[in-house]
């Protein structure tokens, strides 16, 4: 069994004005994030990897045990009532472009995995949302967590890659701004080998993924 973690940097950002027109800042300390463009430009995205390779190479297939995120600091934002933070941390096996649009829209709307969307369920193995909003009585400081979901596969895979994404979407009238701390993401597994014809079929399985998502 092995304990794999990899982490997403801390945020700093500001924004003065309106979604779309305003003008976000980020401060020198945020760490690895990028910023969405346009009609996204109150998304922020953070990007990494789990790197198989050494346990992929001896022909071993992962069974994931478990996944889970953990958070050491609070989320910070400064705003007014009704604003809210969304925070999506997702693990697949194949990679998705998270910056895309219509990957987005698949996350927000549908759900990765879920039927309709670009993933499909093998694809997505670990993912949680979580919804902060400011309310009356913490006022524009200290959010509340008023919603969170979990879902995915955990299916074993062959592929010597799992990658990790976080994905904050900022949803706010007027100025705002967001402080989060970092967060890592840890999974548990354990290379197994399996028959031969059995690892095969899985390995053609991670290719064909790879090449084309399927589409439920």
């Amino acid at each position: 069994m092995k304990t794999l973690a990899k982490y997403h940097g801390y945020f700093n950002a500001s924004r003065v004005g309106p979604p779309i027109v305003g003008v976000w800042t980020l401060d020198a300390s945020t760490d690895g994030w990028t910023q969405g463009s346009g009609v996204n430009s109150d998304y922020f995205s953070s990007v990494t990897y789990f790197d198989l390779k050494g346990m992929s190479m001896d022909e071993k297939t992962m069974f994931i045990q478990a996944a889970t995120v953990q958070q050491a600091g609070i989320l910070l934002v400064g705003g007014a009532t009704g604003d809210n933070v969304v925070i999506y941390d997702i693990m697949t096996s194949i990679p998705i472009d998270i910056n895309d649009s219509n990957v987005q829209v698949d996350i927000v709307n549908r759900g990765l995995g879920f039927p309709g969307s670009t993933l499909n369920y093998e694809h997505v193995l670990y993912q949680r949302m979580t919804r902060y909003g400011i309310d009356l009585d913490f006022g524009g400081a200290f959010p509340v967590m008023s919603e969170e979901h979990q879902s995915g596969s955990l299916m074993p895979t062959a592929s010597d890659r799992i990658y990790s994404y976080r994905l904050m979407i900022v949803g706010a009238a007027g100025d705002v701004s967001v402080v989060a701390p970092p967060v890592r993401h840890v999974m548990n597994l354990e290379g197994k080998e399996e028959p031969t014809y059995e690892y095969l079929m899985r390995l053609k399985r991670s290719y064909d993924l790879q090449q084309e998502p399927d589409v439920d």
